[in-house]
């Protein structure tokens, strides 16, 4: 069997397509690996921030003016001598108009006319 054999360069031809397939399916695997790594690296940093952002909140709980306000707002508390007002929105409430001269069917021009003269 001679270098010149039609064996040898079939032989030849087939390893060379398997190398070639081998360094592509690792190229491709390789590509994979990089975008699960940039994913965990993302998971990373924003479980780093999640932590510190629960350090600034954990570090507040020294601070005696950030207790209170946190036990006014959760826990409902007042200061002795303290009176508390609660404000409660109605739903079924109507907007107040300025001056009944701005109706609806006036056009824009009139409205800004009105409002410029003072009627």
């Amino acid at each position: 069997m001679g270098i010149n054999s039609k064996i040898f360069t079939a032989l030849l031809s087939v390893l060379s397509v398997w190398v070639l397939f081998s360094v592509i399916f690792a190229e491709v695997e390789k590509d994979e690996v990089k975008k699960e790594e940039a994913a965990i690296e993302n998971k990373i940093f924003g479980v780093r921030s999640s932590n510190e952002a629960l350090e600034r909140y954990l570090g507040n709980f020294k601070n005696p003016d950030f207790l209170e306000k946190e036990v006014r707002f959760r826990l409902n508390y007042k200061a002795s001598g303290e009176e508390v007002v609660f404000v409660h929105r109605d739903a079924n409430s109507q907007k107040a108009s300025l001056s009944t001269e701005f109706s609806e069917e006036l056009p824009n021009y009139k409205k800004w006319w009105y409002w410029f003269l003072g009627n």
